[in-house]
């Protein structure tokens, strides 16, 4: 099995920006993204699709790069803490998005791996897992999970600067989530910028914005 994967390739010896997708989206989702965040540089786009078919309700389904418990995230106390969570899904997830980064053939220090939500996740995971280091990290309304492990991998791995943004009023990832993967990112030696903004579980304009000026930085 392969990851299927959408593209928007300017030129091949620019940089790379790897996007993953949330948890019930497809690699459509984040598509438009490539013609939305605002680069004086060039950069190319993939867009890869999570291995796995959720039931979204009625006839509709989306896809997914592991299974989640929707109800506690649907909690209205919203009194949960997934940072200790590892989805039994992870190992097989894992080894299927290594095999495409393999496959493309670029290497890692031109590629910025990234995402929203969960696909936020599995960005982490692919830079504390994969043998070698990507560029820099974005991270849109995600989480920490899999801490014991992920504490593991990141003893001795090369810190790389990142790019994270939030809703102060998230509904499904809250916000401390944020604050969660942030601490994380930072006891490991990572730099970067956080910018948390009034709103939900979304990626708004001026953040764009940012984020594209981060991109021509790094």
């Amino acid at each position: 099995m392969k990851i299927k994967t959408l593209s928007e390739i300017k030129d091949p010896s620019a940089p790379y920006v790897i996007l993953f997708h949330g948890y019930g989206a497809d690699a459509s989702d984040l598509r438009p993204l490539a013609d939305y965040i605002p680069t004086k540089k060039t950069f190319n786009y993939i867009f890869p699709e999570g291995p796995l078919s959720i039931p979204l309700g009625g006839h509709w389904t989306g896809r997914a790069w592991n299974h989640i418990n929707l109800a506690r995230l649907q909690d209205p106390s919203g009194d949960y803490d997934i940072s200790s969570e590892s989805a039994k899904e992870l190992p097989e997830t894992r080894k299927l998005i290594h095999n495409m980064l393999r496959d493309l053939k670029v290497p890692m220090d031109q590629v910025i791996l990234g995402g929203f939500s969960q696909g936020g996740m599995m960005a982490v995971d692919q830079y504390l897992s994969y043998p070698e280091t990507p560029k820099a990290l974005v991270l849109l309304s995600t989480a920490l999970v899999n801490k014991v492990e992920w504490k593991t991998l990141a003893k001795g791995k090369t810190p790389v600067p990142y790019f994270m943004s939030h809703g102060q009023q998230d509904p499904v990832l809250k916000i401390r989530c944020s604050d969660q993967l942030n601490s994380f990112l930072n006891e490991f030696g990572l730099k970067g910028e956080r910018h948390i903004f009034q709103g939900g579980h979304e990626i708004p304009m001026d953040i764009l914005q940012k984020l594209g000026a981060f991109l021509d930085r790094i």
